[in-house]
C-alpha cells in the first residue's frame, strides 16, 4: 500500500495498483498509531461504500508503512472512532 495525498494505492493479488479514496485519518494514543479509514468505492449490500482501515506510525520511519489491523484487540479499540465516524457519515447524508 502506498499513501500519497488524498488518495491510497492498494495493491490486488495480481500486485496491481487500486486507487481508493481516504475518508479520515486519526490517532489512537493507547495503540501508539495512527490510523487510515478508506474505500475502494464498491459499494456492500446496504448500497453503502465499503471501507476498510490500515494502520502506520509516522513518527517511526522503519515502522512508517501501511499496515492491516490484525487483532481483536486493536479492532476492539479503535470501533468507537469507527461507529462515530459512520454515525457522522450518515447523519450528513454522505455517499459513503
Amino acid at each position: 500500500m502506498e499513501y500519497e495525498g488524498d488518495l491510497i494505492a492498494v495493491y490486488n493479488d495480481q500486485n496491481l495498483p487500486l486507487e481508493c479514496d481516504i475518508i479520515s485519518k486519526f490517532k489512537n494514543e493507547a495503540t501508539g498509531k495512527s490510523y487510515l479509514v478508506y474505500t475502494d468505492n464498491s459499494r456492500n449490500e446496504e448500497g453503502k461504500k465499503n471501507m476498510f482501515v490500515v494502520s502506520y506510525r509516522p513518527e517511526i520511519p522503519e515502522e512508517d508503512k501501511l499496515r492491516p489491523i490484525e487483532t481483536a484487540e486493536e479492532w476492539e479499540e479503535i470501533s468507537g472512532f469507527l461507529q462515530e465516524l459512520r454515525k457522522v457519515i450518515d447523519e450528513k447524508g454522505l455517499d459513503l
